[in-house]
């Protein structure tokens, strides 16, 4: 038997490869933002300035500096935002104002979300997006109170409450970036992140 184990242990390392794994490099980091213009909110698709840079096994994106994050655990069907200064009371309201609620990026951790733009002038497929929770979960709120009086409108109608982690940025200042064109980033332009 131990003849047997032992002539065999050879032939099975010979048959097992110790290559390193390939990653396939995204082009860029493109996220949604919520954006501002003519004081209203509106979705735009944006491609972060910074490349992706291979390293520890893993390609990595420098996404600016942040400030204290905090998770969010948001209750089943809810609906907050400010739709020119009238509050949507259904059950529970966030205000957002420069000093509570900066710039920001999101991450949709679990859940489903429903981004509303109707005042932004855009068509009605540019003006909504709607966020599942995970990988591509990424979204940028950049649309203060001071810079969009007609705002947005966030629902969650999933049945489970929805987690979101939040990371406000420093001075309010977001990272570099290109606006790709109007409207929320399309799906296949967020594959391999």
């Amino acid at each position: 038997m131990q003849y047997i184990q032992r002539s065999i242990f050879p032939l099975l390392l010979s048959n097992i490869s110790f290559s390193p794994a390939v990653i396939a490099q995204p082009n860029a980091f493109n996220v949604t933002a919520i954006s501002a213009l003519n004081n209203a909110s509106r979705l735009e698709c944006w491609q972060l300035e910074a490349a992706g840079l291979l390293a520890r096994g893993a390609i990595n994106f420098d996404i600016g500096n942040f400030t204290n994050g905090l998770v969010s655990i948001i209750p089943a069907f809810t609906t907050v935002g400010t739709i020119s200064n009238a509050i949507t009371k259904h059950p529970c309201v966030m205000l957002r104002n420069t000093a509570h609620y900066p710039k920001r990026y999101s991450l949709i951790m679990s859940g489903l979300v429903h981004i509303r733009t109707p005042y932004s002038g855009l068509p009605p497929d540019q003006s909504e997006v709607w966020i599942q929770g995970g990988k591509y979960g990424w979204l940028i709120a950049a649309d203060l109170k001071d810079e969009a009086v007609y705002g947005h409108v966030t629902e969650f109608p999933s049945a489970a409450d929805t987690v979101i982690a939040q990371f406000p940025f420093v001075g309010n200042k977001v990272p570099a970036h290109e606006m790709l064109y109007a409207g929320p980033c399309r799906m296949e332009e967020m594959i391999g992140l």
